[in-house]
Protein backbone atom coordinates (compact mmCIF):
# COMPACT_ATOMS: atom_id res chain seq x y z
CA UNK A 1 0.00 0.00 0.00
CA UNK A 2 1.17 3.36 -0.89
CA UNK A 3 1.88 6.32 2.00
CA UNK A 4 -0.51 8.54 2.29
CA UNK A 5 -0.02 11.95 0.30
CA UNK A 6 0.49 13.77 4.03
CA UNK A 7 3.75 11.83 3.97
CA UNK A 8 5.08 12.76 1.09
CA UNK A 9 4.60 16.38 2.13
CA UNK A 10 8.05 17.93 0.62
CA UNK A 11 10.71 18.52 3.12
CA UNK A 12 13.50 21.39 1.76
CA UNK A 13 17.01 20.88 1.82
CA UNK A 14 17.90 24.72 2.40
CA UNK A 15 21.68 24.79 2.93
CA UNK A 16 24.28 22.71 3.94
CA UNK A 17 28.37 22.21 5.21
CA UNK A 18 31.07 19.59 5.14
CA UNK A 19 33.87 19.80 7.36
CA UNK A 20 36.51 16.59 6.29
CA UNK A 21 40.31 16.32 5.05
CA UNK A 22 39.25 17.34 1.92
CA UNK A 23 38.03 21.16 3.42
CA UNK A 24 36.29 23.33 5.53
CA UNK A 25 33.06 23.51 3.36
CA UNK A 26 31.00 22.37 1.19
CA UNK A 27 32.13 23.94 -1.72
CA UNK A 28 35.82 23.15 -1.64
CA UNK A 29 34.85 19.47 -0.77
CA UNK A 30 32.52 19.03 -3.89
CA UNK A 31 34.88 20.74 -6.04
CA UNK A 32 37.94 18.66 -4.85
CA UNK A 33 36.02 15.54 -5.30
CA UNK A 34 35.02 16.01 -8.66
CA UNK A 35 38.61 16.79 -9.71
CA UNK A 36 38.70 13.33 -8.08
CA UNK A 37 40.89 14.42 -4.96
CA UNK A 38 41.11 12.12 -1.92
CA UNK A 39 41.58 13.20 1.53
CA UNK A 40 43.07 9.57 2.25
CA UNK A 41 46.95 9.41 2.98
CA UNK A 42 49.63 7.47 5.02
CA UNK A 43 49.71 8.15 8.88
CA UNK A 44 52.62 6.97 10.56
CA UNK A 45 52.61 3.59 13.17
CA UNK A 46 52.10 4.27 17.03
CA UNK A 47 49.49 7.40 16.53
CA UNK A 48 46.63 4.94 15.94
CA UNK A 49 47.82 1.63 15.34
CA UNK A 50 51.46 -0.19 15.32
CA UNK A 51 50.97 -0.70 11.68
CA UNK A 52 51.11 2.10 8.52
CA UNK A 53 47.58 2.27 8.04
CA UNK A 54 46.16 4.91 5.58
CA UNK A 55 43.75 7.36 6.81
CA UNK A 56 41.49 10.82 6.22
CA UNK A 57 42.54 12.84 8.91
CA UNK A 58 40.92 16.64 9.62
CA UNK A 59 43.50 19.11 9.70
CA UNK A 60 44.52 20.37 13.49
CA UNK A 61 45.91 23.78 12.62
CA UNK A 62 43.81 24.18 9.70
CA UNK A 63 40.69 23.41 12.57
CA UNK A 64 42.07 25.76 15.30
CA UNK A 65 41.94 28.90 12.79
CA UNK A 66 38.66 28.10 11.14
CA UNK A 67 36.63 28.10 14.61
CA UNK A 68 38.95 30.58 16.26
CA UNK A 69 38.17 32.61 12.90
CA UNK A 70 34.36 31.60 13.87
CA UNK A 71 34.29 32.62 17.30
CA UNK A 72 34.31 29.03 18.77
CA UNK A 73 36.41 28.79 22.15
CA UNK A 74 39.00 26.16 22.65
CA UNK A 75 37.16 24.65 25.75
CA UNK A 76 35.18 22.89 23.25
CA UNK A 77 36.48 19.38 22.36
CA UNK A 78 37.84 18.81 18.86
CA UNK A 79 34.25 17.19 17.75
CA UNK A 80 32.65 19.64 19.03
CA UNK A 81 34.56 22.24 17.11
CA UNK A 82 33.99 20.65 13.78
CA UNK A 83 30.06 19.95 14.85
CA UNK A 84 29.69 23.72 15.54
CA UNK A 85 31.67 24.96 12.70
CA UNK A 86 29.75 22.97 10.35
CA UNK A 87 26.12 23.78 12.07
CA UNK A 88 26.99 27.59 11.91
CA UNK A 89 28.03 28.01 8.16
CA UNK A 90 24.49 25.60 7.21
CA UNK A 91 22.89 28.03 9.55
CA UNK A 92 24.67 30.86 8.14
CA UNK A 93 23.54 30.10 4.35
CA UNK A 94 19.81 29.38 5.63
CA UNK A 95 18.02 32.31 6.97
CA UNK A 96 17.11 30.53 9.96
CA UNK A 97 17.59 31.55 13.16
CA UNK A 98 18.74 28.61 15.30
CA UNK A 99 17.18 30.05 18.63
CA UNK A 100 13.33 29.68 17.58
CA UNK A 101 11.46 26.98 19.34
CA UNK A 102 10.29 25.69 16.12
CA UNK A 103 13.87 24.68 14.96
CA UNK A 104 14.93 20.87 15.97
CA UNK A 105 18.81 19.78 16.23
CA UNK A 106 19.75 16.53 15.56
CA UNK A 107 23.00 14.68 16.18
CA UNK A 108 24.45 11.83 14.40
CA UNK A 109 27.41 9.86 16.14
CA UNK A 110 28.97 6.45 16.65
CA UNK A 111 31.31 7.32 19.23
CA UNK A 112 31.11 11.44 20.10
CA UNK A 113 33.56 12.25 22.47
CA UNK A 114 35.10 9.12 22.53
CA UNK A 115 38.56 11.28 22.95
CA UNK A 116 37.49 12.46 26.79
CA UNK A 117 38.10 8.67 27.79
CA UNK A 118 41.70 9.14 28.36
CA UNK A 119 42.24 8.45 32.28
CA UNK A 120 42.86 11.93 33.33
CA UNK A 121 39.12 12.74 32.05
CA UNK A 122 37.12 9.41 33.25
CA UNK A 123 35.38 11.95 35.70
CA UNK A 124 34.18 14.45 32.47
CA UNK A 125 30.75 13.63 30.85
CA UNK A 126 31.93 14.72 28.16
CA UNK A 127 31.83 11.33 26.48
CA UNK A 128 27.79 11.43 26.75
CA UNK A 129 26.44 11.05 24.01
CA UNK A 130 23.33 13.27 25.34
CA UNK A 131 26.09 15.75 26.98
CA UNK A 132 27.17 16.31 23.10
CA UNK A 133 24.17 17.05 21.79
CA UNK A 134 22.94 19.56 24.57
CA UNK A 135 26.27 21.73 24.23
CA UNK A 136 25.80 22.02 20.57
CA UNK A 137 22.19 23.29 20.68
CA UNK A 138 22.94 25.22 23.60
CA UNK A 139 25.70 27.04 21.90
CA UNK A 140 23.35 28.21 19.43
CA UNK A 141 20.22 29.14 21.80
CA UNK A 142 18.05 26.82 20.48
CA UNK A 143 15.13 25.73 23.55
CA UNK A 144 14.66 22.23 22.48
CA UNK A 145 16.75 19.22 23.50
CA UNK A 146 18.50 18.07 20.69
CA UNK A 147 17.90 14.49 19.61
CA UNK A 148 20.80 12.24 19.52
CA UNK A 149 20.60 9.41 16.88
CA UNK A 150 23.20 6.72 17.41
CA UNK A 151 22.78 3.59 14.90
CA UNK A 152 26.15 2.34 14.21
CA UNK A 153 27.33 3.55 10.57
CA UNK A 154 23.64 4.16 9.49
CA UNK A 155 23.50 7.20 12.32
CA UNK A 156 23.38 9.66 9.63
CA UNK A 157 20.90 9.06 6.93
CA UNK A 158 18.46 7.58 9.77
CA UNK A 159 19.29 11.12 11.63
CA UNK A 160 17.61 12.93 8.04
CA UNK A 161 14.84 10.20 7.83
CA UNK A 162 13.97 11.24 11.36
CA UNK A 163 14.38 14.70 10.82
CA UNK A 164 12.26 14.74 7.56
CA UNK A 165 9.50 12.65 9.55
CA UNK A 166 9.19 15.59 12.46
CA UNK A 167 8.82 17.83 10.03
CA UNK A 168 6.22 16.59 7.79
CA UNK A 169 4.26 15.51 11.30
CA UNK A 170 3.80 19.45 11.95
CA UNK A 171 5.69 19.06 15.12
CA UNK A 172 9.06 21.24 14.58
CA UNK A 173 9.12 24.08 10.93
CA UNK A 174 12.65 23.37 10.80
CA UNK A 175 15.67 21.05 11.40
CA UNK A 176 19.51 21.33 12.12
CA UNK A 177 21.41 17.15 11.40
CA UNK A 178 24.60 17.62 11.80
CA UNK A 179 26.67 14.61 13.10
CA UNK A 180 30.28 13.64 13.45
CA UNK A 181 33.29 10.96 14.49
CA UNK A 182 36.54 10.89 14.89
CA UNK A 183 39.53 8.48 14.24
CA UNK A 184 41.20 7.32 17.64
CA UNK A 185 43.31 4.27 19.12
CA UNK A 186 40.09 3.27 20.22
CA UNK A 187 38.46 3.08 17.22
CA UNK A 188 41.40 1.93 15.12
CA UNK A 189 41.56 -1.17 17.65
CA UNK A 190 37.58 -2.02 17.04
CA UNK A 191 38.37 -2.22 13.26
CA UNK A 192 41.61 -4.35 13.96
CA UNK A 193 40.24 -6.58 15.98
CA UNK A 194 37.65 -7.40 13.23
CA UNK A 195 40.21 -7.47 10.32
CA UNK A 196 38.57 -4.85 8.68
CA UNK A 197 41.01 -2.19 7.77
CA UNK A 198 43.17 -2.41 4.74
CA UNK A 199 46.82 -1.25 4.97
CA UNK A 200 46.54 0.70 1.48
CA UNK A 201 43.42 3.21 0.91
CA UNK A 202 39.90 1.56 0.17
CA UNK A 203 38.95 -0.15 -2.90
CA UNK A 204 34.85 -0.29 -3.06
CA UNK A 205 33.15 -3.02 -5.06
CA UNK A 206 36.83 -3.66 -6.47
CA UNK A 207 38.01 -7.40 -7.08
CA UNK A 208 41.14 -7.15 -4.87
CA UNK A 209 39.35 -4.88 -2.00
CA UNK A 210 40.39 -6.13 1.45
CA UNK A 211 39.21 -4.08 3.89
CA UNK A 212 37.84 -0.43 4.84
CA UNK A 213 39.75 2.96 5.12
CA UNK A 214 39.18 4.67 8.17
CA UNK A 215 38.08 8.57 7.75
CA UNK A 216 37.14 11.31 10.29
CA UNK A 217 34.84 14.50 9.53
CA UNK A 218 31.31 15.80 10.14
CA UNK A 219 28.38 17.73 8.31
CA UNK A 220 25.48 19.58 8.91
CA UNK A 221 21.92 20.16 6.62
CA UNK A 222 18.88 22.17 7.56
CA UNK A 223 15.75 21.12 6.54
CA UNK A 224 12.23 22.72 6.34
CA UNK A 225 8.81 22.56 5.29
CA UNK A 226 9.39 25.67 3.05
CA UNK A 227 11.47 25.99 -0.04
CA UNK A 228 14.75 28.04 0.41
CA UNK A 229 14.48 31.93 -0.87
CA UNK A 230 16.80 32.17 -3.83
CA UNK A 231 19.83 30.96 -3.21
CA UNK A 232 19.28 27.71 -5.72
CA UNK A 233 16.59 27.67 -8.74
CA UNK A 234 16.68 24.04 -8.22
CA UNK A 235 14.81 22.55 -5.33
CA UNK A 236 16.10 19.55 -3.47
CA UNK A 237 13.85 17.43 -1.24
CA UNK A 238 14.36 14.16 0.94
CA UNK A 239 11.43 12.74 -0.86
CA UNK A 240 11.08 9.68 1.96
CA UNK A 241 13.02 7.10 3.46
CA UNK A 242 13.42 3.74 5.60
CA UNK A 243 15.08 1.60 7.76
CA UNK A 244 15.70 -2.16 8.67
CA UNK A 245 17.55 -4.81 10.81
CA UNK A 246 18.61 -7.67 9.65
CA UNK A 247 18.86 -9.28 12.70
CA UNK A 248 21.13 -11.81 11.51
CA UNK A 249 24.62 -11.15 13.58
CA UNK A 250 26.43 -8.91 15.97
CA UNK A 251 28.26 -7.27 13.29
CA UNK A 252 28.46 -8.69 9.71
CA UNK A 253 25.34 -8.13 7.20
CA UNK A 254 22.98 -10.83 5.94
CA UNK A 255 24.70 -11.63 3.37
CA UNK A 256 21.27 -12.20 1.42
CA UNK A 257 21.03 -8.08 1.44
CA UNK A 258 17.68 -9.31 2.64
CA UNK A 259 17.50 -5.86 5.04
CA UNK A 260 18.76 -3.10 2.91
CA UNK A 261 16.27 -4.21 0.03
CA UNK A 262 13.82 -4.32 2.73
CA UNK A 263 14.87 -0.87 3.55
CA UNK A 264 15.42 0.30 -0.18
CA UNK A 265 11.77 -1.09 -0.99
CA UNK A 266 10.07 0.71 1.89
CA UNK A 267 12.28 3.92 0.91
CA UNK A 268 10.71 4.02 -2.64
CA UNK A 269 7.35 3.68 -1.48
CA UNK A 270 7.17 6.26 0.91
CA UNK A 271 8.57 8.36 -1.69
CA UNK A 272 6.19 7.38 -4.43
CA UNK A 273 9.38 7.00 -6.51
CA UNK A 274 9.49 3.43 -8.79
CA UNK A 275 12.45 1.72 -8.55
CA UNK A 276 12.90 2.41 -12.48
CA UNK A 277 12.84 6.26 -11.86
CA UNK A 278 15.93 5.81 -8.95
CA UNK A 279 19.12 7.65 -11.43
CA UNK A 280 21.46 6.87 -9.42
CA UNK A 281 22.72 5.11 -6.17
CA UNK A 282 24.88 6.78 -3.47
CA UNK A 283 25.58 3.39 -1.63
CA UNK A 284 27.45 2.82 1.66
CA UNK A 285 30.72 0.65 -0.15
CA UNK A 286 32.70 0.28 2.41
CA UNK A 287 35.18 -2.13 0.60
CA UNK A 288 35.03 -4.56 2.93
CA UNK A 289 34.60 -8.29 0.75
CA UNK A 290 30.76 -8.92 3.27
CA UNK A 291 29.50 -5.26 2.68
CA UNK A 292 29.62 -4.87 -0.68
CA UNK A 293 28.76 -7.94 -1.95
CA UNK A 294 26.02 -7.90 0.38
CA UNK A 295 25.27 -4.56 -1.37
CA UNK A 296 25.65 -6.14 -4.82
CA UNK A 297 22.57 -8.70 -3.28
CA UNK A 298 20.32 -6.13 -2.07
CA UNK A 299 20.60 -3.57 -5.21
CA UNK A 300 19.48 -6.87 -7.45
CA UNK A 301 16.47 -7.45 -5.05
CA UNK A 302 15.31 -4.02 -4.82
CA UNK A 303 15.57 -3.88 -9.15
CA UNK A 304 18.30 -1.74 -9.19
CA UNK A 305 21.11 -3.50 -11.27
CA UNK A 306 21.25 -1.12 -13.71
CA UNK A 307 21.11 2.40 -11.87
CA UNK A 308 24.57 3.70 -11.58
CA UNK A 309 25.99 3.09 -8.42
CA UNK A 310 28.67 4.43 -6.26
CA UNK A 311 30.83 4.95 -3.00
CA UNK A 312 32.26 7.85 -1.91
CA UNK A 313 34.52 6.19 1.05
CA UNK A 314 37.88 6.91 -1.26
CA UNK A 315 37.21 10.57 -0.80
CA UNK A 316 36.35 10.72 3.01
CA UNK A 317 37.69 7.21 4.32
CA UNK A 318 34.21 5.66 6.43
CA UNK A 319 33.73 8.73 8.88
CA UNK A 320 30.95 6.31 10.48
CA UNK A 321 27.95 8.30 12.10
CA UNK A 322 29.40 11.05 9.37
CA UNK A 323 29.43 9.06 6.82
CA UNK A 324 25.68 8.85 5.53
CA UNK A 325 25.20 12.69 6.20
CA UNK A 326 28.40 13.75 4.46
CA UNK A 327 27.28 11.65 1.33
CA UNK A 328 23.84 13.12 1.73
CA UNK A 329 25.28 16.62 1.56
CA UNK A 330 27.06 15.15 -1.55
CA UNK A 331 24.20 13.79 -3.05
CA UNK A 332 22.27 17.20 -2.71
CA UNK A 333 24.99 18.78 -4.61
CA UNK A 334 25.15 16.29 -7.63
CA UNK A 335 21.81 16.59 -8.23
CA UNK A 336 22.40 20.42 -8.17
CA UNK A 337 25.18 20.04 -10.57
CA UNK A 338 23.84 17.38 -12.20
CA UNK A 339 27.13 15.47 -12.12
CA UNK A 340 28.05 12.03 -10.65
CA UNK A 341 31.36 11.35 -8.57
CA UNK A 342 33.79 8.49 -9.90
CA UNK A 343 34.31 5.82 -7.16
CA UNK A 344 37.98 6.22 -6.48
CA UNK A 345 39.80 2.80 -6.28
CA UNK A 346 37.37 0.79 -8.04
CA UNK A 347 39.43 -0.66 -11.04
CA UNK A 348 37.89 -3.94 -11.63
CA UNK A 349 34.49 -5.66 -10.58
CA UNK A 350 34.40 -7.89 -7.73
CA UNK A 351 31.12 -8.31 -6.49
CA UNK A 352 28.97 -11.27 -6.34
CA UNK A 353 25.86 -9.98 -7.99
CA UNK A 354 27.08 -7.84 -11.16
CA UNK A 355 27.03 -4.02 -10.21
CA UNK A 356 27.03 -1.00 -12.63
CA UNK A 357 29.59 1.30 -10.58
CA UNK A 358 30.36 4.88 -11.71
CA UNK A 359 34.19 4.47 -12.68
CA UNK A 360 34.50 8.00 -14.24
CA UNK A 361 33.48 11.41 -13.09
CA UNK A 362 30.77 12.55 -15.49
CA UNK A 363 27.46 14.52 -16.45
CA UNK A 364 24.49 12.79 -16.06
CA UNK A 365 20.57 13.45 -16.04
CA UNK A 366 19.74 13.30 -12.58
CA UNK A 367 16.19 13.54 -10.58
CA UNK A 368 16.22 11.28 -8.14
CA UNK A 369 18.71 9.72 -6.17
CA UNK A 370 18.99 6.63 -3.10
CA UNK A 371 21.36 7.22 -0.86
CA UNK A 372 21.88 3.95 1.37
CA UNK A 373 23.68 2.92 4.46
CA UNK A 374 23.88 -0.21 6.44
CA UNK A 375 26.10 -1.04 9.87
CA UNK A 376 26.94 -3.51 12.60
CA UNK A 377 23.79 -5.03 13.93
CA UNK A 378 22.67 -5.32 10.99
CA UNK A 379 21.03 -1.89 10.88
CA UNK A 380 20.31 -0.37 7.09
CA UNK A 381 18.72 2.85 5.88
CA UNK A 382 17.41 4.36 2.55
CA UNK A 383 16.56 8.11 1.49
CA UNK A 384 15.76 8.93 -1.66
CA UNK A 385 17.04 12.71 -2.42
CA UNK A 386 14.93 14.41 -5.30
CA UNK A 387 15.20 17.33 -7.36
CA UNK A 388 11.79 19.40 -8.83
Amino acid sequence: MKDSLHHRKPVFVISDSIVSALGFDTAGNISRMFDEESGIGQVDPDRFSSRMLPFALVNDAALDKKTGSAGIPGHFTRLERMMLLSASDALHHSGIDASDHRVLFLISSTKGNIDGLSADQQANLRPSLWALGERVRNWFGNPNRAVMVSNACVSGVLAVEIAARMLRSGTYDHAVVTGGDLVTRFVVSGFESFLALSERPCRPYDAHRNGLTLGEGCAALVLSIRPPLGEYRELITISGGASSSDAVHISAPDRTGAGLSLAIKRALNHSGVQAAEIDAVCAHGTATVYNDDMESQAMHAAHLSKAPVYSLKGYWGHTLGAAGLMETVATVHSLRQQRLFRTLGFESPGTTAPLNVVDKTGKACLKHILKTASGFGGCNAALVVSRL
